[in-house]
C-alpha cells in the first residue's frame, strides 16, 4: 500500500498552489486522479500501510474525497462478501463520517459512488436499526451535495421512506423547507464544460443513469414524493406544509382525466388534513380536471361525508360517522387523521365563539362546545378550561384567559390574533428577503433550461414566422402565452 499512497493523494495538490489552479486544470486533474484509482484492483485497496495502518484512517475524506471513496467502496463490497477482517462498527464510522465531510466539488464526478454509498447506509441502517443515525446523516449529505435542495433525486424518496418507516420526522424538516424545482434528466441543457465549475446549478451535475447520482425519475416517483412529504408534515403536525405537499400530488397532471392511487390516496389526505387547518371542506384548486374531480368525489366519498358534517353536524353525529367507516380509514392508513379530526371538532367550535362574542365565561364554553372523541360535553368546567389553556399556549386560540376571586375565568379573544414584536417583524423581513433572492436566481436557471428545450425552441420560430407574417400584413403584434408543452412534459420545472 505505500507505493499507492501517492497515487491516491495525487490529487488535488497540496498544499495548494498560491494563484490556485483553473477548472480547467482542476477538471484535467481529477479525471486522471479518478481513472488511475478505477485500474486499481480492490484487494489493493484493502492493503494495510507497511506500519499497519488502514488507509482509511490516513486519507482525510474532506481533502482527498475521490481515494477515500474508493477504498471505502472497496471495504463496503468485501464485507459483504463475508470478509472476516472488516468489523461493521468501523466501516460504518467511517460510512458516516465521509457523508458528513465529502468535498462538494469533488463529489460532482462521483455520483455513481456516492450513490453506492447511501445505498449501503441505508441498507445497513435498516438492517441494524440506525436509522436515527442514517436519516440525518443521508440528509446533510444531499444537502452537501445540493444546497439549493431544489433537485429530486431518487435518494430523496428512499429518505422520505426511512423516515416514515422509523417515524422519525423532525430530522426531516430542513428538506421539507425546500422547493423541489427540478427532475434529473428532463431538462436538455447542454452539458457543462467543466463540472468543477462552482458557479453550476445542481441540475448540470446531478444527473440520472449507470454513471449519476439518481435513478431515472418516473410520473410516479414525483406522486408518491409529494405525497410521502405530505405525510411526513403530518407526522411532525405541520397542517398547512401537508396541504401544500398533498395539494400538488392531487392537482398532478394526467392523461385523460384519469387519477391514479397515489393521486386518489392523497386527496383522501387532503380532505382531512384541510379539515384540520380550517375547519371546513376545501373546494379543489380551480386547475383540477373536471374529470378528476368526479372520480375523487367518488372514490373519496366516506371523507367528504366526513368533513360535510364536521363543518355543520352535531359531535355525536361525527363520531357515529368516524366509527361507523372504521375499516376504510384502516385500510388507507388514515385512523390516526380521523383521530385528530375528531379531537380538532370541539377546538373549532371554541374558535368560532369569537364570531359572537368578544368575552365568555369558561362555563359558557363547557355548556355551548361538545367534544366528538366522546359525542358528549367534557366532564366537567375544569376540563374544558385545560382544553382552552393548552389552545392559547399552542398558539391555535388567540386569546387571554382571566382568573377572578370567586368568579369563574373568563376567556376573551383577539380581534387581531398574535402581534409580532419589532424583532419577530425583522426576523420575518429578513427571512422573506432571502426566499425572494433565491426564488430570483431560480427563475433565472429555469429560463435559462427553457431556452434548450425542443418543444420551446420550434414555438419561438414558429412565433418568429407568425410575427414577421403578421408584421408584414399591417397587423399589430402583441405578446402571446406559450402552450407548447403537453401536460406529460410538466415535470422539468414544478
Amino acid at each position: 500500500m505505500d507505493d499507492l499512497l501517492p497515487k491516491l493523494l495525487s490529487f488535488p495538490p497540496h498544499p495548494p498552489p498560491p494563484n490556485g489552479i483553473s477548472d480547467l486544470q482542476y477538471d484535467e486533474g481529477i479525471k486522471t486522479q479518478i481513472s488511475t484509482i478505477k485500474n486499481i484492483p480492490d484487494s489493493k485497496l484493502l492493503q494495510q500501510t507497511s506500519g499497519g495502518e488502514n488507509v482509511l484512517d490516513i486519507i482525510n475524506p474532506a481533502l482527498n474525497t475521490v481515494p477515500y471513496a474508493a477504498v471505502l467502496i472497496a471495504h463496503i463490497k468485501a464485507m459483504h462478501t463475508g470478509n472476516k477482517s472488516i468489523d461493521l462498527d468501523t466501516i460504518w464510522e467511517k460510512i458516516l463520517g465521509f457523508l458528513g465531510n465529502f468535498d462538494p466539488r469533488q463529489i460532482r464526478y462521483l455520483g455513481s459512488e456516492l450513490s453506492h454509498i447511501i445505498d449501503s447506509t441505508v441498507s445497513i441502517s435498516r438492517r441494524h436499526n440506525q436509522a436515527a443515525t442514517a436519516i440525518p446523516t443521508i440528509r446533510d449529505a444531499l444537502l452537501r451535495l445540493d444546497p439549493t435542495g431544489t433537485v429530486l433525486t431518487s435518494k430523496h424518496i428512499v429518505l422520505m421512506k426511512m423516515a416514515l418507516e422509523s417515524r422519525i420526522y423532525v430530522e426531516l424538516v430542513p428538506f421539507l423547507e425546500k422547493s423541489i424545482l427540478y427532475i434529473p434528466g428532463t431538462s436538455s441543457q447542454p452539458k457543462p464544460k467543466y463540472l468543477c465549475d462552482m458557479s453550476l446549478p445542481p441540475t448540470a451535475f446531478i444527473t440520472p443513469g449507470n454513471n449519476g447520482f439518481s435513478a431515472k425519475i418516473k410520473h410516479q416517483d414525483v406522486l408518491e414524493y409529494l405525497l410521502l412529504n405530505g405525510m411526513v408534515c403530518i407526522g411532525i403536525r405541520n397542517w398547512k406544509k401537508a396541504l401544500e405537499y398533498l395539494e400538488m400530488a392531487v392537482t398532478y397532471p394526467a392523461k385523460d382525466n384519469s387519477v391514479s392511487k397515489i393521486m386518489v390516496a392523497a386527496y383522501q389526505k387532503w380532505v382531512l388534513v384541510g379539515l384540520l387547518l380550517t375547519g371546513k371542506p376545501l373546494s379543489l384548486p380551480k386547475i383540477t380536471s373536471s374529470g378528476a374531480a368526479k372520480l375523487y368525489h367518488i372514490l373519496a366519498k366516506p371523507y367528504e361525508s366526513v368533513a360535510q358534517i364536521f363543518e355543520g353536524g352535531s359531535a355525536s353525529r361525527l363520531k357515529s360517522e368516524a366509527e361507523a367507516g372504521k375499516n376504510i380509514w384502516h385500510n388507507d392508513c388514515n385512523s390516526g387523521l380521523i383521530f385528530f379530526v375528531l379531537a380538532a371538532y370541539q377546538k373549532f367550535q371554541i374558535r368560532n365563539l369569537a364570531k359572537v362574542y368578544s368575552k365568555i365565561s369558561i362555563p359558557e364554553v363547557h355548556n355551548l362546545t361538545m367534544s366528538a372523541e366522546t359525542g358528549a360535553k367534557l366532564p366537567n368546567v375544569q376540563a374544558c378550561e385545560t382544553l382552552v389553556r393548552s389552545m392559547i399556549a399552542e398558539g391555535s386560540l388567540h386569546a387571554s384567559l382571566t382568573s377572578f376571586p370567586d368568579q369563574p375565568p373568563v376567556l376573551a379573544f383577539s380581534v387581531h390574533g398574535p402581534v409580532l414584536t419589532e424583532k419577530q417583524m425583522q426576523m420575518e423581513l429578513a427571512t422573506s428577503t432571502i426566499r425572494i433572492k433565491a426564488l430570483t436566481q431560480e427563475i433565472k436557471n429555469t429560463d435559462h433550461m427553457l431556452t434548450h428545450e425542443k418543444e420551446y425552441i420550434k414555438y419561438a420560430q414558429k412565433q418568429k414566422k407568425n410575427t414577421k407574417s403578421m408584421q408584414d400584413q399591417g397587423i399589430a403584434v402583441t405578446d402571446m402565452e406559450w402552450n407548447g408543452v403537453e401536460d406529460e412534459d410538466l415535470m422539468g420545472v414544478f
